[in-house]
C-alpha cells in the first residue's frame, strides 16, 4: 500500500515552497533531485531544514523514508516530518499519516492516520485520496461512501489521477446499499484517468471492452 510520495522526483509537485528567501535554493535542490544528484540536494535541504524551513524538513524526511543518499531510517524520517507537521505543512502531514496507517516506526493507528489525512486534505491532493480511502473503508472512524466519492473526485480534479481511478472502482464494484454497481459511471471516471495516461484505468477499460477510440493508441 504505497500511498506516500513514491519517488523524490515528485517533490517538485508535492512540496512546492511558498514565497521566501529560500525559494531559489529550494528550487535548485528539487532540480538536483530530479537529476538523481541526491547528495548535492541534501547539502541544500539540510541547513534550510535545520533553520525551520518546512519544505526542506519534509524533503529531509522523505530522503530518510526512502533511503536516498542516506541509509533508510524511519525514526529520523519521522522526526523530520514531525518538525514540518508542527508547522502545518500538508505533504508532511500526509506522509506521517501513511506511517501511522502502515505502522512504520510508530504503532499502527488508523484514527491518527485519518485525522492527519483530513487535516492535510485542505491543501494536498494525495491526502484527499488517502482521506477518501479512510472514508470508503471506515478506517479510523465512520464509513461514509458519499464523502469518499466527493474526496476522490476532488483529488482527481487537483491532479492526483489515482483519485479518479479509485472513484471509478467504487462504481465498477458497487458499494451496496449506498452505491449500486454502475458500469457507465465507472467507465466515465476510468476514461477521465485514462486521458491522463493512467495505465491501470486504460487496462480496466480494455477488460470491460469500453476503451474509446481516442485512447486506443495509449
Amino acid at each position: 500500500m504505497k500511498r506516500f510520495i513514491p519517488v523524490l522526483v515528485l517533490l517538485a509537485v508535492l512540496a512546492a515552497p511558498g514565497a521566501s528567501a529560500n525559494d531559489a535554493a529550494y528550487e535548485k535542490a528539487l532540480k538536483l533531485v530530479q537529476q538523481a544528484q541526491f547528495d548535492k540536494a541534501v547539502a541544500i535541504f539540510k541547513p534550510m531544514a535545520e533553520n525551520g524551513h518546512p519544505p526542506s524538513q519534509f524533503s529531509m524526511g522523505l530522503m530518510y523514508h526512502l533511503g536516498r543518499n542516506v541509509e533508510k531510517d524511519l525514526a529520523v524520517a519521522y522526526d523530520w516530518y514531525k518538525k514540518a507537521v508542527l508547522q502545518d505543512y500538508a505533504p508532511a502531514l500526509n506522509n506521517m499519516g501513511m506511517m501511522y496507517l502502515k505502522g512504520e516506526y510508530v504503532a499502527e493507528n488508523k484514527v491518527i492516520a485519518r485525522k492527519l489525512f483530513e487535516t492535510a486534505s485542505a491543501d494536498h491532493t494525495q491526502a484527499r485520496d488517502n482521506y477518501a480511502k479512510c472514508l470508503e473503508y471506515g478506517w479510523g472512524g465512520e464509513q461514509d461512501i458519499g464523502q469518499a466519492i466527493n474526496f476522490y473526485q476532488i483529488a482527481g480534479e487537483g491532479g492526483y489521477v489515482l483519485g479518479w481511478h479509485h472513484l471509478a472502482q467504487i462504481y465498477d464494484q458497487g458499494r451496496p446499499p449506498e452505491v449500486p454497481r454502475d458500469e457507465d459511471k465507472a467507465v466515465r471516471w476510468y476514461i477521465a484517468a485514462a486521458e491522463k495516461n493512467f495505465a491501470r484505468s486504460i487496462e480496466r477499460l480494455k477488460q470491460l471492452g469500453r476503451l474509446p477510440d481516442h485512447l486506443k493508441d495509449k
